[in-house]
């Protein structure tokens, strides 16, 4: 309706003020220039406090045919270095802030010619924006819709480079300030400062963690970004933040506490049988046993489709905030190909596991930063194909900091073996 519609108009806005784009005559193109235009989205999503966010994004889909995967990938911070930077936050009792930079994007200069077309309610967004500037460049379609091609200045969203070319220029803005880049993880950098406190930063894209003893000095940081980014920066601060989809709270002292009870909500809502009542554990000794092919009774194409939605689900979680079910979903994640009913009733029982243990938090302490403990364990043969099972986990005092469950990736004669496999399959984590 009018909120949409209204979102929208400003998002249009956006792009219209910071310059995104300049308009083109559609005889001014060639007819290659015209075949490879790119389409522009627009995403809207209603938040829980009623508002209605707008998010532009061209389809940059086409652009693989001619750019090379290795020439687009851009960097974001690691689940480990966000957890190990998290447990020393609250072990330091530094002063933690998110920052969210609206049109990050549009704040990179695109280093290669694209146009993009508008068409329909979109093209007669922009040209409402500015008719002077947009109605005489308006075109018809075969259809009669309307039509208009600008070429980019800017990086807009969905353009295959986009995200590259916005993490080179926000880490040169942050040397500029004085870090220097950790040389373990690509979106993490540090900076003493001249109180002689140490100044963390990780990012996610244009999603930022800033953490520090002086609180003042985190405020400085942010200070400096907002005038980068326009004064348009949206930060959290306090003890408890929204960043990545968590809930971490800092709210205890020492205590680095994460969940994401919202998360998981929304899975109930999603999944398509209704969940009556819970189960104790995510899983039980049968886990690792499947029926063999003429006796299984395989799931529907619908319902293996849900089958592999909400192993992925559950795989995003468990590396997360839910580090008890990783047993269970490293054992889904095996089956998403041709599941069968059994491994539905499997999927049931952690849905059913999370549903009675909703509120439950993953609580990480400090004991000493110095000294970082790895457990590392295997079980021999458990899976259908003889092949065993490897677990890790490292903790700086309580709560796994590092952890994960995952099937071993070679048939072993024993369970000696399986444990020389084991301690291999962590070595790089370990080593990191």
């Amino acid at each position: 309706g009018d909120k949409a519609e209204k979102s929208a108009s400003k998002e249009m806005q956006q792009l219209h003020d910071m310059s995104s784009f300049f308009p083109r005559y559609a005889h001014s193109l060639t007819r290659e220039e015209r075949m490879r235009a790119l389409r522009t989205l627009i995403f809207l999503k209603e938040k829980r406090t009623g508002a209605v966010k707008s998010r532009t994004c061209i389809d940059g889909s086409p652009q693989q045919e001619w750019i090379p995967k290795e020439d687009a990938a851009a960097p974001t911070t690691s689940t480990d270095a966000l957890f190990i930077t998290g447990a020393i936050d609250a072990f330091e009792k530094r002063d933690v802030a998110f920052a969210d930079m609206p049109g990050a994007f549009l704040t990179s200069v695109t280093d290669e010619k694209v146009i993009v077309k508008l068409s329909g309610e979109l093209c007669e967004l922009m040209v409402k924006v500015d008719p002077k500037i947009y109605r005489k460049y308006v075109t018809l379609e075969s259809g009669g819709r309307p039509i208009l091609y600008v070429e980019l200045y800017k990086s807009v969203y969905g353009l295959l480079r986009s995200a590259l070319l916005f993490y080179r220029k926000f880490k040169r803005e942050l040397t500029e300030y004085g870090f220097t880049m950790n040389g373990y993880d690509p979106c993490t950098a540090n900076m003493t400062t001249k109180s002689g406190h140490q100044i963390t930063v990780l990012w996610h894209v244009d999603d930022v963690k800033v953490s520090c003893v002086d609180s003042f000095e985190v405020t400085k940081l942010l200070s400096y970004l907002n005038k980068l980014y326009g004064g348009k920066i949206v930060a959290q601060r306090g003890k408890k933040g929204e960043y990545l989809g968590m809930n971490l709270d800092f709210s205890e002292e020492g205590v680095f506490q994460v969940d994401m009870i919202v998360y998981i909500k929304n899975m109930f809502e999603e999944f398509p049988e209704e969940l009556k009542g819970s189960s104790p554990t995510p899983h039980v000794d049968h886990l690792f046993k499947i029926r063999d092919e003429e006796d299984a009774s395989y799931l529907s194409e619908e319902e293996a489709q849900q089958f592999h939605r909400t192993t992925a689900q559950l795989l995003y979680l468990q590396c997360r905030a839910r580090r008890d079910i990783q047993v269970a979903v490293a054992f889904l994640t095996t089956r998403v190909r041709h599941p069968d009913q059994d491994d539905w009733g499997k999927l049931k029982r952690v849905l059913k596991y999370l549903k009675g243990t909703l509120y439950l938090k993953l609580r990480i302490t400090v004991d000493n930063l110095s000294s970082s403990q790895w457990s590392i364990d295997a079980s021999h043969g458990v899976h259908w194909d003889c092949k065993g099972q490897t677990g890790a986990g490292m903790t700086l005092g309580k709560g796994a900091v590092v952890s994960f469950s995952r099937k071993q990736k070679v048939n072993t004669r024993s369970s000696t073996e399986s444990e020389l496999v084991g301690v291999d399959d962590a070595m790089p984590t370990v080593l990191w």
